[in-house]
């Protein structure tokens, strides 16, 4: 990285500090929650040039009553912010799926109306605080049992970066509450592979890709046509982090990568992943 680039992203994290000091003087600490005090530590350390290794995003979350209802609202803001739009999802229990998606589109967009540069969490607080009980329909309608389709399937998602804690832990939750099977690597790019029943596997990436995503999507779909559990290569769901041995270097091991896919006798789809045949050894 050059000088140029390394003094941008010390300005963009001086902003960020800034912004941050600004909200804590205005929400008490079970309003606003920094995720990671060891995150904030190093993003101070590095402004202040005490330490080089560029520090990982940081992740806020604020908790927000809104008509008596309680909304979260997870930040996490990448080294380019403000220059780029902030990384935001909105959640609340009594949001069904279509709700959830209708209130973060909406979020994104006036976001993305705004000047980039600019600070704008404190836009994204005061757009929820004047917008979010629209989306909230207070007696759910009991919707129609649908009965399961038993095909398996497997999903490969591919996302230009998985960072995010708050989306980690909804890739994860919903997993395990759908008895999903597969993993996420979190980093970049960030893959994700889920693997079960059609009707589950469907459910869980209808309400993941609802989130706010750089870029998302399903690269590769398969499919067994009977119910054999001989087709699921996972027992679980998990993160799986694949750490690079050159610390300067923000992406994942391919090769270990790799191998774990081979443990799991999916090998073979690498290459149609990535483009390019395995090796043993990744580099940056």
């Amino acid at each position: 990285m050059n000088p140029s680039e390394v003094a941008k992203i010390t300005q963009n994290l001086q902003v960020q500090l800034s912004e941050l000091e600004t909200l804590q003087s205005m929400y008490t600490r079970e309003e606003l929650r920094v995720e990671d005090l060891n995150v904030l530590a190093h993003v101070n350390a590095f402004v202040e040039g005490r330490i080089p290794d560029l520090p990982n995003y940081l992740d806020l979350t604020v908790n927000l009553l809104v008509d008596k209802q309680k909304f979260e609202l997870c930040i996490n803001l990448s080294h380019e912010y403000p220059d780029a739009e902030p990384d935001l999802y909105v959640r609340n229990h009594k949001l069904n799926k279509q709700q959830h998606a209708a209130i973060n589109k909406d979020l994104t967009e006036f976001i993305g109306g705004l000047n980039r540069g600019e600070e704008c969490i404190f836009s994204a607080i005061s757009w929820l605080q004047d917008n979010a009980e629209n989306y909230v329909v207070l007696e759910q309608v009991e919707e129609p049992t649908i009965e399961k389709n038993e095909t398996l399937v497997r999903y490969w998602i591919y996302s230009h970066h998985i960072y995010s804690k708050s989306k980690r832990k909804e890739i994860l939750d919903l997993a395990l509450k759908l008895n999903i099977t597969g993993f996420c690597m979190p980093g970049k790019p960030g893959i994700i592979c889920v693997e079960g029943t059609t009707s589950d596997c469907n459910e869980w990436w209808q309400e993941i890709k609802a989130m706010n995503w750089k870029r998302i999507f399903c690269k590769i779909s398969e499919q067994c046509s009977e119910s054999s559990e001989d087709f699921l290569k996972f027992r679980t769901f998990e993160e799986r982090v694949f750490h690079n041995n050159n610390i300067k270097c923000n992406h994942m091991d391919m090769g270990e990568l790799f191998k774990f896919l081979e443990d799991h006798q999916c090998g073979y789809i690498f290459k149609d992943i990535f483009g390019v045949e395995a090796k043993s050894n990744s580099s940056c």
